[in-house]
């Protein structure tokens, strides 16, 4: 079983759908630590920064415990308002888009960004299982072959940038611990957020699916 890992981001880009679209099964990993400037509290829209209003000043705390300021719903969908409003697929889209995320519920980071990963799942006709695992006690490489195990999976799908992490020989250490690691060769069209490509494109899933060397027009 192909499995990805993924942290609850606030409506992420193509890139984490490519994982989930292509992978048997997606952890989400709630447990990990807050970053202040990371993408689980902001997200560009038409280049521009999105980002939640948080309670408090959090620091050094998992996502569990960081807390989104009441209103976010309304926020969140001014903000796509003012993007999108003259975007290709605007008037088929937008209205229900919005609705969806007045309708999302959601008091805590980790169940705010997961409402929207789930809207967003539905939009987009994606069926890939979404998993959870106990707070992971290893780090780094470790922690996310402890998640792959925890769920049975035997292939990890890592994003491009976790080379920066993974250390010596990844896909050797991996294969000491009897899982095969592959690495996502997905090309992003626009490092905007997801939004972007549901307003701009009739059909979204194949810039979503487009990997490194495909020649398709979008």
């Amino acid at each position: 079983m192909k499995v990805t890992i993924h942290q609850p981001d606030l409506l992420p880009y193509s890139g984490f759908w490519f994982k989930m679209a292509t992978s048997d099964a997606f952890i989400v990993s709630k447990h990990d630590q807050f970053q202040k400037h990371g993408y689980q509290r902001r997200v560009t829209m038409r280049d521009r920064w999105c980002s939640h209003m948080l309670e408090g000043k959090p620091s050094l705390v998992p996502i569990t415990d960081v807390v989104v300021r009441e209103g976010w719903q309304q926020r969140l969908v001014d903000t796509i308002s003012g993007r999108y409003r003259g975007a290709p697929l605007w008037k088929q889209r937008g209205a229900d888009l919005c609705e969806r995320i007045l309708a999302a519920e959601g008091t805590r980071l980790d169940e705010v960004n997961l409402s929207l990963i789930y809207l967003i799942r539905e939009l987009l006709g994606l069926t890939t299982p979404i998993l959870f695992t106990d707070p992971p006690q290893a780090h780094a490489r470790d922690r996310l072959i402890e998640q792959v195990q925890a769920v049975g999976g035997d292939e990890y799908l890592a994003g491009a940038g976790g080379r920066a992490y993974m250390g010596e020989d990844p896909e050797g250490y991996f294969a000491d611990h009897g899982i095969t690691l592959t690495w996502s060769d997905h090309e992003h069209i626009t490092g905007d957020s997801v939004v972007s490509l549901l307003m701009d494109l009739e059909d979204p899933m194949p810039a979503i699916l487009r990997r490194a060397g495909d020649q398709q027009r979008l």
